[in-house]
């Protein structure tokens, strides 16, 4: 069971009580979003990881179906926009 803290509890309850309503076909959403990644600017990078990061990053890559460049991309992204903090 995930520890929920109470935010978190009053959103599931309030999903499990019917409270949301969908706001349309989730096809047309996903593909919305498929065309926004694709038409955003990338820029290609260079950086030096150790063989070890790699190693376990492209394991667990495997382990979920998603290709590792992805995975980076999205740290990156979630770091990024803080979504995600960097600890000391």
């Amino acid at each position: 069971m995930i520890d929920l803290d109470e935010y978190e509890t009053d959103i599931l309850q309030s999903v499990e009580n019917d409270e949301w309503e969908s706001r349309g076909s989730i096809d047309n959403r996903i593909k919305e979003l498929q065309s926004y990644v694709k038409n955003q600017k990338k820029k290609a990078i260079s950086i030096r990881v150790g063989e070890n990061d790699i190693y376990e990053l492209k394991k667990k890559a495997l382990e979920s179906g998603v290709p590792y460049q992805n995975i980076i991309q999205m740290l990156i992204h979630q770091f990024a926009s803080n979504k995600i903090q960097m600890s000391v």
